[in-house]
């Protein structure tokens, strides 16, 4: 079976620029150019696939909107490093360049680690994790499904995230997060 990306946007480009591989890029039918394939060709008996959508809310999206016999497959840049065999990557991932995952965690499906991102011992990370170049969550967090993680941002051990929410840019969560939304700044606070 091949191998073909859903999307072709920024992220896109960098997952196949970290993968060195040239794949078939499938896209909306609105956005479909000379260099991508509309998603109504796609053809799941064909191509197994990588969602490499940025955005965890739209990436869940499509990956509910597939048909339910896609297959998914897993990238894990070379220059990553996974200490332990004790850590469970859920299908459709993306671990990208000088990423490094400790010990005892479980990271649930179609998650995105950008470039040097850190995970932390005994960490239970859900669905549609996306964390951007730099983030690092401590050890033992707890973390729901559909979190964003701006670039550099951090969240300091034995914390639990609640789901959806957005971690801005450089923000330090020091505090368990139980409300969704945005959040921002040092300490973390709600702001939207």
């Amino acid at each position: 079976m091949k191998k073909a990306l859903i999307g072709y946007g920024g992220h896109a480009r960098e997952v196949l620029a970290q993968m060195g591989e040239t794949l078939p890029c499938f896209v909306d039918d609105n956005f479909s150019t000379l260099n991508t394939l509309p998603l109504s060709s796609f053809n799941p008996n064909e191509y197994k696939v990588l969602v490499a959508i940025g955005d965890s809310k739209i990436r869940k999206q499509i990956v509910n909107s597939l048909p339910p016999e896609t297959l998914y497959f897993t990238f894990i840049h070379p220059t990553a490093l996974i200490m332990d065999s004790n850590i469970e990557i859920g299908q459709g991932s993306f671990i990208g360049a000088y990423s490094i995952l400790t010990t005892n965690i479980k990271l649930g499906a179609h998650s995105l680690l950008n470039r040097n991102v850190h995970i932390g011992h005994d960490s239970v990370i859900g669905d549609f994790f996306s964390a951007m170049p730099g983030a690092i969550v401590s050890g033992n967090v707890k973390i729901s499904d559909g979190v964003y993680m701006g670039t550099n941002s951090t969240i300091k051990p034995k914390l639990t995230i609640c789901a959806n929410c957005i971690i801005g840019l450089s923000s330090g969560v020091i505090s368990n997060l139980t409300k969704t939304g945005v959040y921002g700044g040092v300490p973390a606070k709600l702001i939207i």
